[in-house]
């Protein structure tokens, strides 16, 4: 077996004997996670050498009912952004998140940037992100049994602290290794109660991905993601497997520990495949009493090419030298 593709299973086969609790994230999850390394990772940003807009959607847990007039299932939409600075071996990116997930909703930006160390067969990136990080309550999708009750509140209620990160991230033209950690400050919310605190606690993501040439055409991609929370609430596992053919089309299968299967197929299109589009259904296999039992996830990016100096190219032919 190749020497990297085998490493890259072991760190997979190892992240997963180390995840053994089981709880609900407070970051939003995402089934092509392999496509979003900017919202894992801020050391990521400028990692494909050109500047990436991309835009997704989330259905979890579809036509999901709870106790509130609109469902409460889950619905996150992400925009990112990143381009590489290569004068300065830098990249910088931000990316922008909202979800609504039944009466509670959470808006986050981060701007990042990455520092990036070329390598002898890859590059290093130390990154770091900081933004803001909104928590809100809407008391008037409740329906409490005493009305009356001083503790219920009217309205929307939203708190905003600042919230930051950093990470690391080695890439090459065929691999890449990622660690990162949200929420380095351990922002606190009061919301509805001066007296309770609701902190985003620390998270740890740890990213590795592969492409396997198998022939000319067609290619396996391998990657994983494990995240925990460092008080220790929360750990999970999620792998996939993509092949793609003439390096346009692709489809594939992931498992997300303890809650759901995924399959995943998306096409590239137009010159140098720089508008891409996927899309990812889940199949809720994990406690099923509690949630429905499908979620259904949208990718669209559009890719510039790197930017270029003003400087014309050199050319250099048999006959002339510029």
């Amino acid at each position: 077996m190749n020497r990297k593709l085998y490493a890259v299973l072991l760190l997979v086969v190892g992240m997963g004997l180390a995840s053994t609790a089981e709880a609900q994230n407070q970051d939003p999850q995402f089934s092509m996670f392999m496509f979003n390394p900017v919202y894992y990772n801020p050391a990521a940003v400028g990692s494909e050498g050109v500047t990436r807009f991309q835009l997704v959607h989330r259905t979890q847990y579809m036509a999901y009912q709870g106790t509130y007039d609109e469902g409460g299932s889950p619905s996150t939409q992400l925009f990112s952004f990143n381009m590489p600075l290569s004068k300065i071996r830098s990249g910088i990116g931000l990316y922008a998140v909202n979800e609504v997930f039944g009466p509670q909703g959470f808006q986050k930006v981060q701007v990042a940037y990455a520092f990036r160390v070329p390598l002898k067969k890859g590059t290093l990136s130390l990154g770091a992100e900081g933004g803001l990080h909104n928590w809100s309550i809407n008391y008037d999708r409740f329906r409490p049994n005493d009305p009356e009750d001083p503790l219920i509140q009217n309205g929307r209620v939203n708190q905003t602290r600042p919230d930051i990160g950093a990470g690391i991230y080695y890439n090459t033209d065929t691999y890449y290794v990622g660690a990162s950690m949200k929420h380095l400050n351990q922002p606190d919310y009061n919301i509805g109660t001066d007296i309770g605190q609701n902190p985003l606690y620390r998270t740890a993501y740890i990213t590795a991905g592969y492409r396997y040439e198998w022939n000319y055409a067609l290619d396996f991609m391998p990657s994983a993601v494990y995240k925990f929370n460092t008080d220790g609430t929360f750990s999970s596992l999620e792998v996939s497997l993509l092949a793609m053919y003439d390096k346009r089309y692709w489809a594939g299968l992931g498992y997300r520990q303890g809650d759901a299967f995924s399959a995943t197929a998306g096409i590239s299109l137009l010159r140098n495949n720089s508008l891409r589009f996927g899309y990812a259904f889940d199949f809720v296999v994990s406690n099923r009493d509690a949630k429905s039992p499908t979620s259904h996830e949208i990718l669209l990016s559009y890719s510039l090419p790197e930017p270029r100096s003003g400087r014309k190219p050199i050319i250099r032919t048999p006959r002339f030298r510029y």
